[in-house]
């Protein structure tokens, strides 16, 4: 394979600014082609034309290679990335052989690969990327938001913009250079997961702290005793467990998600609702 590899750099004339503004067409689009029946498929198709016109000058070939990538496809665009490069790396050994067989047996190897591969790229992508590094960065920026500073509302879109560029980037050249054995290395590494289960553990004391500073509810409830001592209801909680009341407005919210899904207007409307209720008879 390492041999094949090298032949067809060595004959082909994609180049690596050719790599990049593939990427740059799969990093505007992937998104905004969507579609019920093919998803991503338009998107990637139109990443890969350039590339393709300059692999195959033969158009019925060109023809060939179009249709092979218009089948169905979604992933996470981010580290859906690597597979963009992967693919054109599989496209030069298809276009470069002189083999039948290998042009063949290559041709079906980048349709199966990219079926094969989508669904553990988006897992991971949509993990780190959304589901842990953004609400992480978020949350940083919350408090500083909150004291008034317009650039620290910013840096989450800022962030974003940037890290998925680069990250892509990256990735689609990786791809590239290394062809499909990349992706088999860092699904079978397991470096990802501890990356991904690291995170996730910051994460959770980002929320815990945040959820101890910006969640505000006490009672005003004072209890007066038969001998005239008056006990505050919020100062006894306090003394047990500081900030009770909040943490466990959380972990209701947690548990009720939990249990009955993220539905989360009917929690909103609840917290609202129930917010305005205790206010009212002056629990809360």
């Amino acid at each position: 394979m390492a041999e094949k590899r090298v032949e067809a750099t060595q004959t082909s004339v994609i180049t690596k600014k050719d790599v990049r503004k593939a990427y740059i067409a799969w990093h505007a689009f992937a998104e905004t082609s969507l579609n019920f029946e093919r998803l991503q498929a338009l998107a990637f198709c139109n990443s890969m034309t350039g590339i393709l016109k300059k692999l195959y000058p033969n158009k019925e070939d060109l023809s060939v290679a179009l249709k092979r990538h218009l089948t169905m496809y979604n992933t996470e665009a981010n580290w859906g990335a690597v597979v963009n490069g992967i693919t054109i790396a599989l496209e030069e050994q298809v276009a470069t052989s002189n083999d039948e067989e290998t042009k063949r047996s290559s041709a079906e190897l980048i349709t199966g690969l990219k079926a094969g591969l989508m669904g553990p790229i988006a897992g991971i992508g949509d993990s780190l990327d959304f589901g842990t590094l953004r609400p992480i960065v978020i949350g940083i920026c919350v408090p500083f938001v909150m004291n008034g500073s317009v650039i620290a509302a910013l840096v989450p879109l800022i962030y974003q913009v940037l890290y998925m560029f680069i990250c892509g980037d990256i990735l689609s050249r990786v791809g590239y250079e290394k062809g499909k054995d990349s992706i088999m290395n860092i699904l079978q590494s397991g470096k990802i997961h501890k990356i991904i289960d690291g995170f996730g553990m910051f994460g959770l004391f980002m929320m815990g702290a945040l959820s101890a500073t910006y969640v505000k509810i006490t009672t005003p409830l004072v209890i007066t005793t038969g001998g005239g001592n008056s006990i505050n209801i919020q100062e006894t909680l306090d003394g047990i467990v500081p900030c009770l009341v909040p943490i466990l407005a959380v972990f209701a919210v947690y548990f009720y998600i939990k249990k009955f899904g993220p539905h989360y207007l009917r929690i909103l409307l609840t917290i609202v609702i129930a917010s305005l209720a205790l206010s009212f008879i002056g629990v809360f």
